[in-house]
C-alpha cells in the first residue's frame, strides 16, 4: 500500500488530504489494512462513529467484490478517498481493471447481497460498470452538512 491519511481529528469543515492507493494487489489479505486506513481517514474528515463504521463496510464489501468479481486470476484496483470540506462531505472510490467473473454460487442464497448493502451503508453510491473495468463511488455528508 503506498498511501496514507494525513491531518488531525476535525470537525469536516478543514480539508483532509486526500488517501490514494494505486494498483493495489487484489488480495483478500489486503482488504483489512486498506478497511482500517479508510476509517481512520475517515474520522480525520470528521465523520461521527457511527457514519465511519459504515463506510468502513461499505468500502470492505466494494473491494472485496473486486477481489471475488473483476478478475479470474491476479489483478488491481485503485482506491482514492477524498474529503470536499466546502461541500461537507467525503467520496471514496473503488476502481478495477477487470471484466465481470460470474461465481458459481449454486445453492448459497446468502450471495448477492454486496451492492445493496453498499447503497444502504452510503448516502450516494453509484456504480459504473464498462469494458475497462467498473467503479464504484460512495459518499458521505460529514456533520453540518
Amino acid at each position: 500500500m503506498t498511501g496514507r491519511a494525513l491531518g488531525a481529528a476535525g470537525d469536516g469543515g478543514v480539508p483532509v488530504p486526500a488517501l490514494r492507493y494505486r494498483m493495489v494487489s487484489v488480495s483478500p489479505g489486503e482488504l483489512p489494512g486498506l478497511r482500517d486506513e479508510l476509517a481512520g481517514w475517515s474520522r480525520c474528515a470528521g465523520l461521527g462513529r457511527d457514519a465511519v463504521e459504515a463506510l468502513a463496510l461499505a468500502c470492505y464489501e466494494a473491494m472485496a467484490n473486486v477481489v471475488e468479481h473483476a478478475y479470474a486470476r491476479a489483478g488491481a484496483m485503485d482506491v482514492e478517498a477524498v474529503h470536499f470540506a466546502a461541500e461537507r462531505r467525503v467520496q471514496v472510490t473503488v476502481t478495477d481493471r477487470g471484466s465481470w467473473v460470474p461465481l458459481d454460487w449454486g445453492s448459497d442464497v446468502d450471495r448477492g447481497r454486496g451492492l445493496p448493502l453498499i447503497r444502504r451503508l452510503a448516502d450516494e453510491a453509484v456504480v459504473t460498470p464498462g469494458d475497462a473495468g467498473t467503479e464504484v463511488r460512495m459518499s458521505w455528508s460529514t456533520p453540518g452538512a
